[in-house]
């Protein structure tokens, strides 16, 4: 049930049901939210804040806290509320953290169930696959294309460059479960503009988006593996990660041949997206985040809905509304 609840699915119920299903244990008891407060300790004589070690215990996680004492200026800038920005003139509030309620926090991915890591594990392999055979199962298909909107197999063959060279645009930085179904949602719908194309330039066109929508798994997948296995076995379950990269593009052209020469090159793509539909709707109902960052920072938003307070922060929260306004508006614009 917690897989569920955390999937995009659970998410959209507890949404449509205004959160009353599918609650998390802080929205059924509203004591159990205060084993997750971590008050920073101050030290006025060394001008330290001192995170207690089991405050933010993250084992063998990407996101582990390195030391038990974090240094800051004894003068530092007050906090700001994260939900207002630290550009809209809010008032000043310093929020309590919110960590894993101890080393056996159930939400914590490194404490799932082997069959929970290994169900997720296997769906970020099977997304994996389904965008990485995308380029290859094109190539078939390639002298269709050039027959068909009258070009060379040279400019068809850009159906297949344009779609990798997209798939490096995309890196989500916040969260990453959330964005693999939304960006693989528009993948297969995309999949039925490149397949009903009126020419060269819209096939092309989508063949790049594609591409793109699906680059988040390629650069993410493994962190995804990492946030929950440990070092002992995080490396094993990487290079099974990595194989079904490799194996999607050398089985695309077999898979993609047979199609091509019986039923034209469309049906190369409409293979694509039986296979990433299908990927689709196993992601949808079975895919939690384990972002440990983005898991923290969830709790605490309902932490403040439960407890109508806006001090309460995810460590992540915190650090990112101690980031001045004029750094914020460079990166944005580096005028």
């Amino acid at each position: 049930m917690e897989t569920i609840r955390d999937s995009a699915f659970g998410k959209l119920v507890r949404f449509l049901s205004g959160y009353r299903l599918l609650l998390y244990p802080e929205e059924l008891d509203n004591v159990t939210w205060r084993k997750y407060l971590r008050t920073p300790e101050v030290n006025e004589e060394e001008g330290l804040t001192l995170i207690r070690g089991e405050d933010f215990y993250d084992q063998h996680s990407l996101y582990t806290v390195m030391s038990q004492a974090t240094r800051r200026r004894r003068q530092r800038p007050p906090l700001r509320s994260v939900l207002a920005g630290p550009w809209h003139g809010v008032k000043e509030v310093s929020p309590e953290a919110i960590g894993w309620g101890g080393p056996d926090d159930s939400e914590n991915p490194q404490n799932w169930s082997i069959t929970k890591k290994m169900l997720v594990t296997l769906l970020i392999c099977l997304l994996t696959f389904s965008i990485y055979i995308g380029s290859a199962i094109y190539t078939p298909g390639v002298p269709g294309v050039a027959r068909q909107f009258g070009v060379s197999n040279v400019v068809a063959l850009l159906g297949l460059t344009l779609f990798v060279f997209g798939y490096g645009l995309e890196l989500p930085a916040v969260g990453r479960s959330p964005i693999y179904v939304m960006t693989l949602v528009v993948f297969v719908f995309f999949q039925f503009a490149v397949i009903y194309a009126k020419n060269i330039g819209m096939l092309l066109a989508f063949r790049f988006l594609t591409g793109f929508l699906g680059s988040p798994v390629l650069a993410t997948g493994g962190a995804s593996i990492g946030d929950m296995w440990n070092p002992r076995v995080r490396d094993y379950m990487i290079a099974i990660w990595a194989s079904f990269a490799i194996a999607a593009p050398v089985l695309g052209p077999l898979v993609g041949g047979f199609a091509a020469s019986a039923k034209g090159w469309t049906w190369t793509i409409w293979e694509l997206l039986w296979v990433s539909g299908f990927t689709l709707v196993l992601l949808f109902f079975f895919l939690p985040e384990t972002f440990a960052p983005n898991i923290l920072s969830r709790r605490a938003r309902r932490i403040r809905r439960i407890v109508n307070d806006q001090r309460y922060a995810s460590e992540s929260e915190i650090e990112i509304s101690q980031v001045a306004s004029r750094g914020t508006l460079v990166l944005i614009d580096p005028k």
